[in-house]
């Protein structure tokens, strides 16, 4: 796993309201890839989700906008991330995998 560290002064780079600051666009694009989740998305999900990429190792960055939860990754680790499948509901991992069941 990679060490990243951000530093930056209070009020660098500051934007409007609905706009991301500089540094926090920069530290998104260092990753390669998104998995962009609907703002209301249940907690109990998201959680399991965060914890089963973190016992897999994934380096993986969690960003907000508006109505959106975007967990930012490095492309390779989408078997251990959330995907839309085919009967339009969100799991963990990819279809054709098999799937994380949260209850195990």
């Amino acid at each position: 796993m990679t060490n990243h560290q951000n530093t930056h002064l209070v009020g660098e780079d500051e934007k409007l309201v609905d706009q991301q600051p500089t540094w926090l666009e920069s530290l998104r694009r260092n990753f390669d890839a998104e998995v962009q989740l609907p703002g209301n998305i249940s907690r109990e999900f998201l959680s399991a989700a965060l914890l089963w990429a973190l016992e897999n190792k994934v380096d993986f960055g969690l960003f907000h906008e508006a109505g959106k939860i975007i967990i930012a990754h490095f492309g390779g680790d989408e078997i251990h991330l959330p995907s839309r499948w085919s009967d339009k509901r969100w799991h963990i991992g990819l279809e054709d995998k098999k799937p994380f069941d949260p209850g195990d």
